[in-house]
């Protein structure tokens, strides 16, 4: 553990950096990872053992650790020194992590998930809850043809962590169909030309504005990034159990789970 910065009232960065992130090379926009965070928010957490299927062995005789999803804000491969942003809402293991980690702690993360890829196409359309701010953030800053975003955060001071052309839609958390979120994408008008969509929010929500990206607005299959960051009624972990048992059920079911349709389809059957 390096530092932790306040941003906003409603996020601080946290940067961290060792010779764990060597790995690390190959850097695109909204990099997402797991930390792996003590089970009581306080300490440093040991590296686990590694499976031959390349999965974590925790030891059992002890708790085992919590994990949250974040995004790379900024990675320098030459001093190895990475860079997330916590959102500061609700009183989560992640919020009593981040209040008492100090700098000298382990930090463990896991995996590097891509959740974005620029096509060649005309317009970007950028949807989003406050949870993907940090990768929203990210893609902006990375394009250099015109986008569109659609951003709920909780308070206006949050508006100076997004550059560009951002639709703000300042509202307490979002769940389920109907949003303002939802009515404000279905206010877009579709630029001429190839577009492309991406949109992450609470499980509800992006499954009521999925359709209208397909149906209405026309974004193909390979322009369409659609992912649930949370699950209305769902701890972290629950969703996470909901998400493993349909992966484990289509792998049974002997469908390819590495194929981005598949993945889409089980992220919200």
């Amino acid at each position: 553990m390096q530092t932790i910065e306040a941003l906003t009232p409603g996020f601080s960065r946290v940067t961290v950096q060792g010779d764990g992130l060597a790995a690390y090379r190959t850097i695109r926009p909204a990099d997402a990872f797991t930390l792996v965070i003590p089970p009581d928010g306080t300490g440093s957490v040991r590296m686990p053992r590694i499976s031959p299927a390349g999965a974590p062995v925790w030891p059992q005789d002890r708790p085992t650790p919590l994990t949250r999803g974040f995004t790379v804000r900024t990675f320098d491969p030459d001093t190895r020194r990475l860079a997330f942003d916590v959102a500061l809402h609700g009183d989560g293991t992640a919020i009593t992590w981040l209040a008492n980690t100090r700098p000298g702690d382990t930090a463990v993360l896991a995996g590097m998930r891509r959740e974005f890829h620029a096509g060649d196409v005309d317009h970007h359309l950028l949807i989003g809850d406050s949870t993907s701010l940090p990768a929203i953030a990210s893609i902006v800053e990375s394009l250099d043809v015109p986008a569109t975003v659609f951003l709920q955060a909780e308070t206006p001071a949050d508006r100076s962590l997004v550059k560009g052309d951002v639709r703000w839609i300042h509202s307490p958390p979002l769940a389920g169909p109907g949003s303002v979120l939802e009515q404000a994408v279905r206010g877009f008008r579709r630029p001429a030309g190839r577009l492309q969509a991406w949109c992450a929010a609470e499980a509800g929500v992006v499954r009521s504005i999925r359709p209208y990206l397909v149906d209405e607005l026309g974004v193909g299959r390979d322009d369409l990034h659609t992912v649930a960051y949370w699950i209305a009624g769902e701890t972290a972990e629950g969703g996470d159990a909901v998400r493993m048992r349909a992966y484990n059920k289509a792998a049974e079911e002997g469908l390819d789970v590495t194929d981005p349709a598949v993945l889409q389809s089980l992220e919200f059957s």
